[in-house]
């Protein structure tokens, strides 16, 4: 059976980068700012609404993102860990749809990649679809909250989407994603990856 709903999308930008020593999400690469990058990949999928959880350095995040056509959504909590985050933000989602659940420091990952994903959920059958690149899974993670609300809702700590993920493997379908769905910004030996692959990145 053929899924209709409408697929949102949320942003998870709410850290403090603490690995890192200042905010990877206000960094330029390749001439863009990290985060906006990172929502303006899921606004031209045109799927459903776009939010951006922020928590750290909220009003510089607002500034950078305020033009673009997405929800900004405050996380006072943010220091108690990523989900706080999902809570914030799961009051304003469509609890019959689907939800990509990204994180803000992941830019790199390819429009292609997510409209398989969209598809894949769309033929039904899955509740929760993933990306694997070269055996590792990555993000996002595209999930039928219908279904997994109140797991989303009794989420704790930093875990983030994990343990969802591990309670109810049976339900998830893996797709090939590109490499993007597993690089990010966390540390200077994860930003000099990047630099391999030939992108610059500078601060902000």
């Amino acid at each position: 059976m053929i899924n209709t709903m409408q697929i949102d999308t949320v942003i998870l930008a709410a850290g403090s980068s603490t690995r890192l020593g200042l905010n990877k999400l206000c960094l330029l690469l390749d001439g863009e700012v990290v985060i906006r990058r990172t929502a303006s990949r899921f606004l031209e999928l045109n799927e459903g609404r776009v939010f951006v959880v922020t928590g750290f350095e909220t009003e510089r995040l607002e500034g950078l993102l305020q033009d673009l056509p997405l929800t900004l959504v405050h996380n006072p909590e943010y220091s108690g860990g990523m989900s706080t985050s999902v809570k914030a933000v799961l009051p304003l989602l469509d609890q019959t749809g689907g939800v990509f659940f990204h994180l803000g420091d992941k830019p790199l990952v390819q429009k292609e990649t997510l409209g398989r994903m969209v598809q894949q959920y769309r033929k039904g059958g899955h509740r929760i679809v993933v990306p694997v690149h070269g055996g590792e899974r990555g993000h996002p993670v595209l999930i039928d909250l219908a279904r997994y609300t109140a797991d989303l809702g009794s989420l704790t700590g930093d875990a983030g989407l994990r343990t969802i993920l591990e309670n109810h493997n049976q339900d998830i379908l893996y797709v090939e994603g590109d490499e993007g769905t597993v690089l990010d910004l966390d540390t200077e030996e994860e930003i000099d990856k990047v630099r391999r692959r030939g992108h610059t990145i500078e601060k902000g």
